[in-house]
């Protein structure tokens, strides 16, 4: 065994590289025959000897991929503790501690502690997709090794090894095949394609342009052989096979910010800057009436505890806890609470084809033969009986020149074992009513030449057909051995003398040659896969080449990977709530825009594949994105670009997969959605959400229910915000007065900062939690999804918050100076309890943006009611037991309470007019000149 030799070294195919190095795995290795491929890896087909193995093995290292380390958990700590409301929360309980102010700083203290927690449990779900790219590694392998074979653990493997494949087998590392017999591989998890890949050993030219589902001369790592053996070089291990390349993008992908976590950490920074200019201003007028430097501290402590929402990160976990149970129930797993929300906004759903809009499931679609063709998903077949001769005999052909194993089970269903295209011809005559079991025990196969990729057929030759032959057999003679062949229909053609009518044989004119081939070419411009059937009767049995000659074609067979039903209804459901549907995958062009045709993705047919795109300037891929629907035999770094480019067009977007290859892309998306089913682990690890049922409707259930509780983010928001405001009025406008006459300020402060936290804690944290449990409003998606780059306030949510907190801080007000100025004692007690009475009734007229709380129903939100009479009752205790010494307060008499409760049931009025005036102006603003009604 020789060395490498880096003369040797051409411009398509380098030498092995080390594993750091970008070069393993990148070379063009489908383009070099195997015995170049041998001399450039230094081997031959004895394999390495043990000893060039383990020099190999230091010096590339194992056949494993490598996790780069991620944000640690003190990290992940800081970020929390440094969020814009918190630092304010902390600063405000530090002054309080400066003051001696002993219970307030460990009110605010706790609250600290528990806005930290929380958003540490979020984080420390981290991303673990290496962890499970790795599990996809094959335990041991069988290698040549010294002239013989030996099984090796699969990470010993180092280029230039040699590797036995057969069915069953997961390939353990990139691989240039040196022998294939009937070898097909599954590489659905890696390029998209649905169907097995018939491999084969020579050289491909144009090797630049041949992208990977393509390299038919290749076996990469993670895929999965499902039929025949062969045997593969080692040609890239770890991080540099194509798995590898993947590994590097997903964790070169930087995670951003959802559309809600932006959308609070405005808010928060919003409320930040009026809660500074708040305090100076409450200072500076605090400072003008002679307050103390402790009384001023005081004031600035209670400003920033009335301007900090200190519910709002609990509420946003329960919001998004109790929707990702909903969604749960739905078959909707949630990874991350954020996710939740981000649907609501999503504008671009980008979805993986096989397996996620399709069954993943070869399946007859249809038949053509004697002339006419069969759609076999349409008609109820009624058994075998029910159909024409011709029909059977496709169908019996199928099951005999056929390797699949297929058994009927417990249910009556057909459990099979093989390639996908063979078990859907056995599939297809179970439908039909075909006993499987007893007409291969009737036939018995006494010869075979199996399937290659050069001939694309595979023909079997069966026992003497007896007198009792089934009936689908008594066409053909009795007591003559039979050849049944399948393959493609162009090869299939040239040895092909004669076509079955349906009554018998006859004489293979042009005009029937034209009419197979026209219909083999719309079945394939269709997206299916098509297989001619034919048979030989011969009078004994002779060597099976010689029997594939002067055969006797008795139709086509279209198989497809078929659309699920429901998913069309789906993408409509998606098209009417403002969604775009994006297909890519890494099918073949055809199929990909039949089934996009078939489910309302697409009806120009356009599609792009990734060559297309390669070929692209970067203007002309931005608008590709905005005017294709179909992307096809795209790599992974292409879904990349292409959910990078979506984005750069303002979008929120929603990736689906289900394979290895999507990884990168989901983790990229704004939310990336695994299939549950047949999805990879690394697909579910690199996503937010996981349909447990692989179902596209699924989907459209999950951002339903991110709307409602985007929804009812925006009514705490508002909710809390006017609540706060209402707080500041107070605290800014009590000294007013008395400097406007003047006079001594007695009482520096309107409300103490415990006072406050009590406040907000009952109202923004418990009310607030009941507005999370609202149902979904009408027409929820009937409506263009939220703008991505929207503010919170849009829709006039500013304007519905300010004048509500703007009313709330004037009555609250307003009563404290007027029981102030006529000396009762419970002046603050007063403001403190109105203030509570106000909001409760602000939650519950806050419940519906625009319908009347008649029309939603007071029993619709059942926590809200419970909420409601808790805070009541907590408000009550905290004015007339002994906890009102801790809180500063004083017993109301009854008039007293009776005016608080009073003021809050005026507002509640008050804004469900408002509300009923928005509802008058908006359907006069749907009606027609006319004044006559508009059909919806």
């Amino acid at each position: 065994m020789t060395d490498l030799d880096p003369s040797s070294i051409i411009e398509d195919a380098g030498p092995v590289a080390p594993r750091d190095s970008p070069a393993q795995g990148k070379s063009c290795w489908h383009a070099l025959d195997v015995a170049d491929a041998l001399v450039r890896l230094g081997s031959d087909r004895g394999g390495l000897t043990s000893m060039e193995a383990t020099r190999r093995l230091a010096e590339h290292g194992r056949n494993e991929l490598i996790e780069r380390a991620g944000r640690g958990p003190l990290h992940m700590l800081w970020e929390q503790l440094t969020a814009v409301m918190v630092l304010i929360l902390i600063g405000a309980a530090v002054l309080s501690l400066l003051l001696g102010k002993l219970a307030e700083a460990g009110a605010i203290g706790t609250i600290v502690v528990l806005f930290a927690v929380l958003g540490f449990v979020q984080e420390y779900r981290a991303e673990r997709a290496i962890a499970a790219l790795r599990r996809l590694a094959v335990p041991t392998v069988r290698v040549q090794r010294d002239g013989h074979v030996s099984e090796i653990v699969a990470l010993d493997l180092v280029p230039g090894d040699l590797v036995l494949l057969e069915a069953g087998n997961v390939v353990p590392a990139d691989l240039r095949l040196v022998e294939s017999a009937g070898l097909r591989i599954q590489e659905a998890a890696l390029t998209g394609e649905s169907e097995p890949v018939d491999k084969r050993v020579e050289a491909i030219s144009r090797a630049n342009e041949i992208p990977l589902g393509d390299r038919m001369n290749m076996a990469y790592a993670g895929t999965q052989v499902t039929y025949g053996r062969g045997r593969g070089l080692v040609v890239a291990t770890g991080m540099g096979t194509e798995l590898g390349a993947i590994a590097t993008l997903l964790q070169g992908v930087e995670s951003s910010q959802t559309p809600l976590q932006q959308r609070l950490d405005e808010v928060g920074k919003q409320l930040a800057l009026v809660g500074l200019a708040v305090a100076a201003i409450v200072v500076a007028m605090g400072a003008l009436g002679g307050e103390s430097l402790s009384d001023l501290v005081l004031t600035a402590i209670s400003v920033a505890v009335a301007v900090i929402p200190e519910g709002l990160p609990a509420v946003v976990t329960f919001t998004l806890a109790i929707g990702a149970q909903r969604m749960l129930g739905r078959n909707a797993l949630i990874r991350k609470l954020p996710a939740v929300e981000t649907l609501g906004s999503v504008t671009v759903i980008c979805s993986d084809k096989t397996g996620t809009l399709t069954q993943n499931r070869m399946t007859v679609l249809t038949l053509d033969v004697a002339g006419a063709t069969h759609r076999l998903d349409q008609v109820d077949l009624g058994g075998a009986s029910g159909m024409s001769p011709a029909a059977q005999l496709s169908l019996v052909a199928g099951v005999l020149c056929n390797d699949g194993a297929a058994r009927v089970g417990d249910a009556g269903d057909l459990v099979t074992v093989g390639d996908p295209t063979e078990t859907a011809l056995l599939d297809a005559a179970h439908r039909a009513g075909i006993d499987i079991a007893g007409l291969r025990e009737a036939v018995p196969r006494v010869a075979e030449r199996p399937f290659d990729s050069e001939r694309k057929r595979m023909s079997t030759v069966h026992a003497a057909l007896g007198k009792d032959r089934q009936s689908a057999l008594r066409s053909l003679p009795a007591g003559e051995p039979v050849v049944f062949v399948k393959g493609a229909v162009d090869g299939l053609m040239a040895h092909t003398a004669a076509v079955w009518d349906g009554e018998g044989a006859v004489a293979l004119t042009e005009a029937w040659r034209s009419r197979v081939l026209a219909a083999n070419d719309e079945m394939a411009r269709r997206g299916m896969r098509v297989l001619g059937v034919a048979y030989r009767t011969l009078p004994d049995i002779v060597n099976v080449e010689a029997a594939e000659d002067d055969l006797t074609l008795v139709g086509l067979v279209g198989i497809i990977d078929p659309a699920r039903p429901e998913v069309v209804a789906a993408i409509a459901t998606c098209r009417a709530a403002g969604i775009r549907p994006i297909m890519i995958t890494g099918d073949h062009p055809l199929t990909a825009a039949a089934i996009a045709a078939e489910i309302g993705i697409s009806t120009d047919g356009g599609v792009l594949t990734g060559a297309d795109l390669d070929r692209l300037s970067s203007e002309e891929f931005s608008r590709a994105v905005l005017e294709t629907s179909v992307f096809a035999r795209v790599s992974p770094e292409h879904k990349l670009r292409l959910v990078e480019a979506l984005q750069g067009h303002q979008a929120v977007v929603a990736m689906t997969g289900d394979g290895v290859n999507d990884a990168p892309a989901l983790k990229k998306a704004d939310i990336g959605v695994a299939m549950g089913i047949t999805g990879t682990d690394v697909s579910k690890e690199a996503s937010d959400m996981v349909l447990r049922d692989d179902n596209f409707t699924t989907i459209v259930a999950a951002v339903e229910e991110g709307r409602v509780i985007y929804d009812n983010l925006r009514r705490f928001v508002k909710f809390a915000v006017a609540g706060n405001l209402g707080k500041i009025l107070v605290m800014i406008g009590w000294p007013v007065p008395f400097l406007v006459a003047g006079g001594e300020i007695e009482h520096p402060v309107a409300l103490l900062p415990l006072q406050l936290l009590w406040l907000n804690l009952m109202t923004d944290g418990l009310l607030g939690l009941s507005l999370g449990m609202e149902p979904a409003e009408l027409g929820v998606m009937r409506r263009p999804p939220h703008a991505p780059r929207a503010s919170i306030w849009a829709g006039g949510l500013a304007r519905q918050a300010l004048w509500v907190g703007g009313l709330i801080g004037v009555v609250a007000l307003s009563l404290g100076l007027v029981f102030e100025s006529a000396g009762r004692e419970s002046w603050q007690t007063v403001m403190f309890t109105s203030l509570a009475f106000l909001q409760v009734f602000q939650a519950i007229g806050t419940r519906s943006t625009n319908q009347s709380l008649r029309s939603i129903g007071l029993g619709s939100n059942r926590l809200m009611i419970g909420v409601v009479l808790s805070v009541v009752a907590l408000q009550l205790v905290a004015i007339y037991s002994p906890l009102n010494g801790f809180l500063d307060l004083v017993a109301l008499s009854t008039v007293e309470l009776g005016i608080c409760v009073g003021v809050g049931v005026a507002l509640l009025v008050v804004i469900e007019t408002e509300k009923w005036r928005r509802r008058s102006k908006s359907n006069a603003a749907a009606l027609p000149a006319s004044g006559v009604g508009r059909r919806i």
